[in-house]
Parts: structure tokens; sequence; C-alpha cells
């Protein structure tokens, strides 16, 4: 062997080492596993007792405890709160609206500042109609020792209903045209101007005069106002209302008062009416008209009329007149019969009078009583038209003129039976 021959041998760590090595790790990983094992028994084993102390301190932390709590009192608020709503529903549904509201009212204790509010509106309104208010006065023409000399005659109050391009058009009272002589309006500033009398309708006590556009100065022209027409319909018992024209005895004064009394399907003259009743205190003398809040004109006073006394007034509205007005103020008259008719009742349905309108009355020297026409007839048509209610009477009237000769148709008793009886009535105006 050289020197150089150990080289060539292979040179291999100890045998029994790499074993003795293995196995020590093997013992390790054996080990490791048999903890785990053991280690997961453990806890299976001791994790009901460790989950039941865990259990036990539950509710110990606030969420849990709280939570309930708050759900319960949910609950009971969630079932008190219907109560309560109903407990302030209830006077929605048991007590009027209107009575609150009085209730209310009455409670209210108001100031001195709540009355100048109230008063200083109410002026306003009043004020506002002074430009439609005019005195409509007659001038008298008579003889004297001197000769002939004019002086005044009657006068009233006059409300500016309409303007056209040729003239202003007054709503007054018929006791201005009752004696003969001229005519004068005078408007708000003392103004005085020529007028003619349009239309008169001595029925309602009424009259239209008219007031050519070009005798007014430009001031006038400019400042006389038509004033606006209400709904009288409208009307109810405890309505504030404004009297204006002259309640006090003299021209351009107010007061104010409210409905007092309403009344519906008052019987009148080819019609029915709303009757009211006014607690307002005016002297009648002048005349005047009334207005409701809105400064709108809802009807007049009636001039020594049954129930004026006492500082109460019967006041008739103008929705019930205005096919009236607009007839007159067109220059023409509205056509009258002369009837007081009511429509049928059940009872007197029942009694066996046919259909149509009773006559209650046919007053005294009008058209139909002059005719013939008694009280207790039932009217049942004017010329080609059934009249069963007082629409159709109300239409036909439209229709008629003055002077036209209408075939009247009634059912007058005779006996146990009704008879038709035929009637020529000459329309006159009212």
């Amino acid at each position: 062997m050289g020197d150089n021959d150990f080289i060539k041998e292979n040179i291999v760590g100890r045998q029994d080492s790499w074993k003795k090595s293995a196995r020590h790790y093997g013992r390790i990983a054996l080990s490791a596993v048999l903890f785990g094992i053991l280690s997961a028994g453990t806890f299976a084993m001791v994790e009901p007792v460790i989950g039941s102390h865990l259990k036990k301190d539950e509710p110990e932390t606030v969420h849990f405890e709280t939570e309930p709590e708050t759900q319960e009192a949910e609950t009971r608020t969630e079932t008190v709160a219907p109560e309560t709503e109903k407990e302030t529903e209830a006077p929605e549904e048991t007590v009027p609206v209107e009575d609150i509201v009085r209730d209310e009212i009455r409670s209210y204790e108001y100031s001195i500042e709540d009355y100048r509010r109230m008063n200083s509106v109410l002026k306003k309104i009043a004020t506002s109609a002074d430009h439609s208010i005019a005195e409509v006065r007659s001038r008298v023409r008579s003889s004297d020792l001197f000769g002939q000399v004019e002086r005044p005659g009657n006068s009233s109050t006059g409300v500016v209903i309409a303007r056209t391009s040729g003239e202003v058009l007054i709503l007054t009272s018929d006791s201005v045209i009752k004696e003969a002589g001229n005519i004068e309006v005078v408007f708000y500033g003392d103004r005085n101007y020529p007028a003619s009398v349009k239309a008169v309708d001595e029925v309602d006590g009424i009259a239209v005069v008219s007031v050519p556009m070009s005798s007014l100065t430009y001031r006038d022209g400019q400042e006389v106002r038509t004033i606006s027409l209400g709904d009288s319909n409208m009307l109810q018992r405890g309505d504030i209302v404004i009297a204006v024209g002259a309640p006090a005895g003299t021209y351009m004064s107010s007061t104010v008062g409210s409905i007092a009394s309403v009344s519906f399907n008052k019987l009148y003259a080819d019609g029915n009416i709303k009757d009211m009743i006014a607690d307002i205190d005016i002297d009648p003398a002048y005349g005047s008209f009334i207005i409701d809040t809105d400064g709108e004109l809802v009807g007049w006073v009636l001039p020594d009329s049954e129930g004026s006394s006492h500082g109460y007034e019967r006041i008739v509205g103008i929705s019930d007149f205005l096919d009236v007005i607009e007839t007159m103020s067109n220059g023409t008259e509205y056509a009258y019969l002369g009837l007081k008719v009511q429509e049928m009742t059940q009872d007197m349905s029942k009694a066996g009078l046919p259909d149509g309108l009773y006559i209650s009355e046919c007053i005294q020297n009008s058209p139909a009583y002059n005719a013939g026409i008694q009280n207790g007839d039932v009217l049942v048509g004017i010329n080609e038209t059934e009249i069963r209610n007082m629409s159709d009477y109300r239409t036909v009237l439209k229709e008629l003129q003055t002077g036209d000769e209408a075939d009247v148709t009634v059912m007058r008793q005779n006996g146990a039976e009704y008879a038709t009886v035929h009637f020529s009535v000459t329309i006159a105006g009212r």
C-alpha cells in the first residue's frame, strides 16, 4: 500500500449513531402525537364543565342582561301606544269639530289688541265699499206764488252693481222714483250727476237707475267701483255682516251685526226665498245694503218689514233676485204672475192632490188673481210646459215677457175629484 492509499478508502459515519438518532426523533414525533391525542381527550372531557361554568357567567354581561328587558319594555310600549292613540283620537270621533272650536273660543281670553285688530279689519271692509255706494234722490217740480220751483224729493241708498262702456248701473229703492221728477245720483266725494230710471220692480221694492259714463269726471270715472256680488245662499246663523249705506240715518255710515236667524223656502211672489233676520240696529229711512266679511254684496234690509224691532232687521239675500236684477239692468221687466206656490209634500200626495205646485196664495190684484185663479188650485202647466216643481216654474218665467198672453193650466178641486181648468193670463212686470 502506497503512502496515499488511505485517501482511496470510503470514510463512513458510525452506523450505530445514525440509527440511534432516527430512533430518537421517532420517539419525539410519537410523543407529540400522543400528547395531541391526550390533549384532545382531556379537552373533550373538561369542555362540558368549562361550558357550564361560562354559561353561568352570561347573565352578568350587559348585552344579554339588558336586551331582553329592552325588548320587553318595547313590547309593553307598543302595547300601551295604541291605547294612548285611542284616547287621543276619541274626541275626534265622538265630539263634533264645531263643539271643540266653540269650547276653545270660549276658553280663549281675548285681549284689547285682538279686538283692535278685528275692528280694524271690519272698518277696512266697510270703508272699501264707499266707492260703490251712492245716494239716489229725486228732484220734484212744483208751483208756488213765485212760479215753478224744484224741491228735494225722496232719497235712498244705492249701490253700483254694473258698469258698461256707456253707463253706470245702480240698484236702489223704488221709493225714489215714486214721485214724478228728475233723478240724480251722488257718488263718494259729494259729486252729483243726472240719472235716468232703467227699470222698476214694485213687487220687490227695488229699482235700477243709470248714470251716463260720459257725464262723469275723469276722477269719478276711475274711483266709482262696481261692488262684487256674493252668494247669500252661503250665509248661516252667526255669520258677521256689515250694513253700509245709511244705517245710522246718514249716508256713508256703517255698522256691524250678525245673522240671527235663517229660514229657507219662504213663500214669495212667484218663488221662494231665503228669509234672514240680523241682529243689526239701523235707521231704515234711507236704506242699507248688507255685505259679508269679504266685502261682497249679499243682500239688503227690507224697510218697515215685519220682525224689524228691538235691533233686529229682516234682510233678503241677493242670490234669490239675481235673475230679476239682471233683467232690470237690461232695461226690461221680469215676468210677474202673482202666485205663492209650494212643492207637494208626501202628506199632500197621500191626500190625493195631483202633481204640480200647490197655490197657497193668489196675490190680490195680480195677473193670476185677475184671471180667476184661486187659492188651493194646483198649477200644472204654463203654455206647453208642464210644471212639477219650482225649477220648472222659474224656467218658464224667464221665457215670458211683459204683455204676453199665457195659457195657465191648474187642477181645481170639484167635489172629491180635481178637474183641469185653463186660464188666459196677461203677464205683467214686477
